[in-house]
């Protein structure tokens, strides 16, 4: 007679489905800076209850603020006497620390062994971190979009252009391969401008203004500077040439007609997945942001003619269903 056993095994895949999946993780969350439309649209992706922390560095004065979220009532009561981020963290049974800035990265780093998932840096200033030994697992998403999207709303907002200029260094970057393939794949003409450094890259970019119809900024500080990207943007806006991209929105404040960048109020599902993965002692690889978003800089595309329909479907491009 199978029918019990049945019965129970039928039960078991009711309650799977009816509760859903849960997961619940002991994981603390620490920013260097003011983050509170992601910040508490993580606090709301969880049902676990989240109690705000705060941490001095006495080295750098910043104070790393976020929550603790947790289910354990000790984890809770341990609240009341906080001291040095490396004392709590041995304290409490910590599944993933999650840290956003770069000092906030370097603290969680160097003060809690918990595997860890690292955001708000670019992949380029993530290499050497990622590469380094460490005992517990870690992984990173991203501050930048990946480069490719940018053709992608190139392709949208400016329909008719067809050269696409990109600066790049000397030696051949990751992030370049995937960009010739998106560019062959949306029949656009990949200009790579080579170039050393940031002054190299403003001598290099003039002579060749007149044959573009766009231009990507490539994910490399050494080339895209505070000090390169104002005289960049004044000598394209000159010759009426758009300039696309950039890490976040500061790029498109200062200048740049339009970026893809991450949407942070829509992050939080993909950290859900890196964290649980990290918490069950995976090594999820590092990731571009999966949710994005398109930004134009309004004043630039009046001076460049650019139409209002043609800024909609860009903001449509990567919208959430």
């Amino acid at each position: 007679m199978q029918w019990p056993t049945l019965g129970r095994w039928a039960l078991g895949i009711w309650l799977i489905l009816k509760i859903g999946p849960v997961f619940s993780a002991n994981w603390l969350f620490l920013a260097d800076r003011e983050v509170a439309p992601l910040e508490a649209a993580l606090r709301n992706a969880y049902r676990t209850p989240a109690l705000p922390v705060a941490f001095s560095l006495p080295d750098s004065g910043t104070t790393l603020r976020g929550f603790l979220a947790t289910e354990h009532l000790a984890s809770r009561r341990a609240l009341d006497s906080l001291d040095a981020l490396a004392d709590f963290c041995g304290r409490q049974q910590i599944d993933v620390v999650v840290a956003w800035g770069g000092e906030a990265i370097q603290a969680a780093r160097r003060r809690c062994a918990s595997p860890a998932l690292l955001a708000g840096m670019t992949r380029e200033q993530f290499a050497p971190l990622l590469a380094a030994h460490r005992a517990a697992p870690v992984s990173a998403i991203y501050l930048e979009a990946d480069p490719l999207l940018d053709l992608r709303l190139a392709r949208v907002l400016l329909p008719k252009a067809h050269h696409v200029g990109v600066l790049v260094p000397a030696s051949v970057p990751a992030w370049l391969a995937s960009l010739r393939a998106e560019a062959r794949r949306l029949d656009l003409a990949l200009v790579e401008i080579v170039a050393a450094d940031d002054l190299d890259a403003v001598r290099a970019l003039r002579p060749r203004l007149a044959s573009l119809d766009v231009v990507l900024l490539p994910p490399e500080s050494n080339l895209v500077s505070a000090w390169s990207l104002k005289p960049l943007l004044l000598m394209t806006i000159r010759q009426g040439i758009p300039v696309l991209g950039g890490a976040s929105t500061r790029y498109v404040e200062a200048g740049v007609l339009a970026a893809v960048v991450a949407d942070e109020e829509r992050l939080p599902a993909q950290m859900q997945s890196l964290i649980a993965d990290l918490a069950r002692g995976r090594t999820p690889s590092p990731a571009y942001p999966a949710a994005v978003q398109v930004v134009v800089n309004p004043a630039v595309a009046q001076t460049l003619g650019i139409s209002a329909e043609a800024i909609q479907r860009a903001h449509s491009l990567f919208s959430s269903p």
